[in-house]
């Protein structure tokens, strides 16, 4: 049985591979490497957004962090500001 890295093709022996859930078998650099190149975050492919979906979410993160911020400072509990 060939267990091949699903990156760059090469088999994957001993302790230096790892299982890449829904993928398969890589090596520890070939994954390290595609994680730092791969624009996700909490299994979201951020590169797989509309340009418009990609505004929502930036939107929203925006609110959230003046949200917080606020809170920071010791203001109120209202509501989160939109803009």
């Amino acid at each position: 049985m060939s267990l091949n890295c699903v990156y760059c093709k090469k088999p994957v022996f001993g302790t230096s591979g790892v299982t890449v859930p829904g993928s398969g078998p890589a090596h520890q650099h070939c994954y390290q490497a595609q994680a730092a190149l791969a624009r996700t975050f909490q299994a979201l492919d951020i590169s797989q957004l509309s340009d418009d979906e990609l505004l929502d979410l930036q939107d929203m993160v925006l609110a959230e962090v003046n949200d917080r911020r606020r809170k920071g400072e010791g203001g109120g509990d209202s509501e989160i500001e939109l803009f």
